[in-house]
């Protein structure tokens, strides 16, 4: 018998859930929806939906009828202040954790701090956040591989931080504060609020790491510490997924997948049965019906088939234990 074992708080997060609820009452009501960008960074759904009538558009220009549904990312500034100005019927579907850290950039605009936000510039929600921010801000990038952008954006590595960090610290701020995206790992807001302080009088953070990336993240290293094999469910796009990826893979061997077809037969050969844990995990916009079908699929391919679930509940959760 295969031990496969499902981390806690795998899938959609609140966010997510009330995003795909909006668009599907309001393609409900009105048989169709429009959505700038994707709703949520998960192609299967955003497929699904597509299918009861809710459909992407990239370019704002492009939208001429309503309803539009503002995504879960949130969108700048100057594209509501557009939607507005065409009087179209506007749903906001933004994540609430977003939208704080939207008020938190206006206030701390408003205060005259310099501004770093921790996050990748290139993601619509870092794209929308710096839509609030009237004064430069400093785009603070920690993904292996960002571009470096001159001044006011400037995007780095938090493994180089030391070194561009110097490329400004001849000026000393008078007032910092740092905002994050909303799917970072707190350790990375904790090395850049380390190297910012001595270049500061007065360093103000603002953790906006939404709590269900935090839980999602603890509850996976949790689980790939101990585990042979780590299976990574989510969109390839979605970057709390890529991130929980990069985080087990510091544990465990990990895949990062979109769906069961992704399965490689020879990533389990070899594996201790049934000593072994094979850990699934999954970001907070990947639907429950993916991680049922990936469960499955790994159970068919190690030829254990005595339990196939149709449910989520069914698949058996990792219970956290002390190291040893």
């Amino acid at each position: 018998m295969t031990n496969i074992r499902l981390a806690k708080n795998s899938g959609f997060c609140f966010g997510v859930k009330r995003a795909i609820k909006l668009a599907e009452q309001t393609a409900n009501k009105y048989g169709r929806a429009t959505t700038i960008g994707p709703i949520i960074h998960n192609p299967q759904m955003v497929e699904s939906l597509k299918k009861a009538g809710v459909i992407t558009v990239e370019d704002i220009d492009l939208i001429e009828t309503g309803p539009v549904i503002i995504r879960s990312h949130g969108i700048p500034t100057e594209s509501l202040s557009t939607l507005k100005k065409k009087k179209l019927e506007i749903i906001d579907a933004t994540c609430p954790y977003v939208a704080k850290a939207h008020e938190f950039a206006k206030l701390a605009d408003k205060e005259n701090y310099q501004i770093f936000i921790l996050g990748n510039p290139d993601h619509p929600e870092i794209i929308a956040l710096k839509s609030f921010i009237e004064s430069n801000v400093y785009i603070v990038d920690n993904n292996d591989g960002g571009p470096l952008l001159p001044p006011p954006l400037v995007s780095l590595q938090c493994e180089k931080n030391n070194s561009v960090i110097e490329r400004i610290s001849n000026e000393k701020f008078s007032k910092i504060a740092v905002i994050c995206q909303t799917t970072q790992n707190i350790s990375n807001l904790q090395k850049l609020s380390e190297l910012l302080m001595p270049i500061s009088n007065e360093l103000r953070i603002f953790n906006t790491i939404c709590n269900a990336t935090n839980v999602r993240q603890e509850s996976s290293l949790q689980l790939a510490k101990k585990s042979s094999l780590m299976i990574v469910i989510g969109g390839k796009n979605s970057s709390n997924t890529k991130m929980l990826a990069k985080l087990c893979s510091e544990y465990a061997p990990s895949k990062h997948i979109e769906v069961a077809e992704e399965l490689d037969e020879n990533w389990f050969k070899n594996l201790n049965y049934p000593d072994t844990i094979i850990g699934l995990t999954a970001g907070a916009s990947t639907p429950d019906w993916i991680i049922i079908e990936v469960y499955n699929k790994i159970k068919s391919i190690v030829g254990d088939n005595d339990f196939v679930v149709n449910s989520v509940e069914n698949i058996p959760g990792y219970k956290e234990e002390p190291d040893e």
